[in-house]
């Protein structure tokens, strides 16, 4: 079972507030559409009745040691989903074309992970209300791994991302935006950077 480092926080990281799709009985919220409940920069307004999606996810970037500040989400523009990391599969979210895609850390993790036979899949967020496009990069990386270019990663990196956005049909996602839930009073309100076990608003 994966471990949440405690000295990790969310800080006025708000991404998965946006990017994932909710269903649940208090709250339908579309894909790459910013919760109607969270405030941008600082977190959730309804939190204490935050739906139960919400309470328990956490990035990658909680329970992998080895990653630095560079890879949290609201500097890296990446976001590294925890479903299947225990299953040697590794989906990495591009929520936009940042510097850190190009950066040797970025490379350096992706080519290790491909290298020790890790499932690595790019997933590219698409418009609001649609879902995210998805595609394997282990035989893409394979040859620049092998020979060890960093260029070469970057290339792939950058064709993939492209590819997926000049050539996806993106998909809806069937959600209506809907919530039941009640805005918190502003001296209930908390933000995730101060509250130890906020995951997702």
């Amino acid at each position: 079972m994966l471990k949440r480092l405690a000295d990790r926080s969310c800080g006025d990281c708000t991404a998965c507030c946006e990017f994932i799709p909710i269903r649940s009985p208090e709250l339908d919220k579309p894909s790459n559409t910013l919760c109607p409940h969270c405030l941008r920069g600082r977190g959730c307004t309804v939190y204490e009745v935050r739906p139960q999606p919400c309470r328990g996810w956490y990035c990658g970037w909680f329970f992998l040691a080895d990653l630095g500040s560079e890879w949290h989400p609201s500097s890296s523009g990446v976001v590294l989903r925890p479903e299947a990391i225990e299953n040697d599969a590794m989906t990495v979210v591009i929520l936009r074309r940042s510097a850190f895609l190009l950066s040797e850390a970025f490379a350096g993790a992706i080519g290790a992970w491909v290298a020790a036979g890790v499932t690595v899949s790019f997933e590219r967020v698409g418009p609001a209300g649609h879902l995210p496009a998805k595609t394997e990069m282990n035989g893409l990386l394979a040859p620049a791994i092998q020979q060890r270019s960093l260029p070469e990663l970057h290339k792939a990196f950058s064709w993939a991302i492209a590819h997926i956005d000049n050539h996806h049909r993106w998909e809806p996602d069937g959600l209506t935006l809907r919530t039941t839930l009640a805005e918190t009073t502003n001296n209930s309100f908390q933000s995730r950077s101060v509250t130890p076990f906020a995951g997702q608003s």
